[in-house]
Formats: structure tokens, sequence, C-alpha cells
């Protein structure tokens, strides 16, 4: 009896970390930076999404799946994010313009981080020339506008050839610095 209980132990821990290895495996872009180990699995509340009454086109499951798998990253911010919410909006939206120039922003008076529905639509060609692709500029502005809400401001690039901070806009110049989308990398 006390041999099928050890076994069962390592059987669950063989299907945990078979779990988490695959969880770890949330974008489909082979840049993605590579995890070194399998770590527990912590699991953060992501924040409340919504998609503007005149945004068509966007599937609010989908937005709230894409935030849920950033927030939940073992490269994320690593807190909670359930205080917050992250709204899909039209361009023009309180000053919020759209690809080219501010594609999102954050009011931490209200808790609230913008996107709009051209950057999610679409990649802005300024984050496509330096490799992003439209999954990684998802998660990138969800992430740096939710780093605004939880006290980050901007950062510089620390040197060249070093990966962006991802506080740095990366939709715009990286300075010499490589993408990255990732606060942890």
């Amino acid at each position: 009896m006390q041999r099928r209980v050890i076994g069962m132990g390592v059987l669950a821990a063989v299907l945990t970390a078979a779990a988490v290895l695959a969880w770890v495996d949330v974008l489909t872009d082979d840049r993605r930076a590579p995890v070194a180990a399998a770590v527990a699995q912590v699991r953060y509340a992501p924040p409340k999404v919504e998609v503007a009454d005149d945004v068509t086109d966007i599937d609010p499951a989908e937005v709230a799946a894409v935030v849920d798998q950033a927030v939940n990253d073992p490269r994320g911010w690593r807190t909670n994010m359930d205080g917050f919410t992250v709204r899909i909006v039209q361009p023009g939206y309180r000053g919020v313009n759209g690809i080219g120039q501010l594609v999102g922003a954050a009011w931490a008076d209200e808790q609230l981080a913008v996107v709009t529905a051209d950057a999610w639509m679409r990649v802005g060609p300024r984050f496509a020339a330096v490799g992003g692709t439209l999954d990684m500029q998802r998660a990138h502005i969800v992430l740096h506008e939710l780093g605004h809400l939880i006290g980050h401001d901007h950062e510089s690039c620390p040197a060249p050839g070093q990966p962006a901070p991802l506080m740095r806009t990366a939709t715009y110049a990286l300075d010499g610095c490589t993408l990255n989308i990732w606060p942890n990398p």
C-alpha cells in the first residue's frame, strides 16, 4: 500500500511538472526567451477586461485570454492585477491616438489601462521593424500600461545590445537595445 502512495506521488509530480512546462509556452513566436527551469505555478489574479461599446470585431473573451496569459507568464510582473481594468478603446479616447502614436495609456487614479483597437488588431510598423509580432505587441502594451498602474515610470536603454526594459516604449526607437516584451525576461 505504501508503495502505491509513493508511486502516485511521483506520478502527480511528473504530471504537475509537465503541466507547468506546457503552460510556459504562452507565445507562438520562436523568438521568445527560453525558460531555464520549471517552477511551481503561481496564479495571479488578472485585471478586469472591457471592450468599449464602439469597438467592433474584437472578442472580449480573446482579450481576456491574452491579458490573463501575459499577467500569469513567469516573465510578467508577478503580482495580482485584479484591482485594475484593461479596456480596448477607439483611437481618440482621451488623447490616445493609435498606431504610430500613443497606442495605450494608464490612469492610476482610476486603476485603468487602455489599448487602442488598432493596436490590438494590427502590429505597428515600428514594432514590426524591430522584430515584433502582433501577439508580442499585445502583451507588451498590456504589461507596459499595467506597469504604470503599479508604479513604474519609463526607462531608458541600459546599454546597446541589452534587452529593452519593458517600460521603454518598444513601439518607438529602442536606442540600441534589443526587443523585449517582459518585465522579468
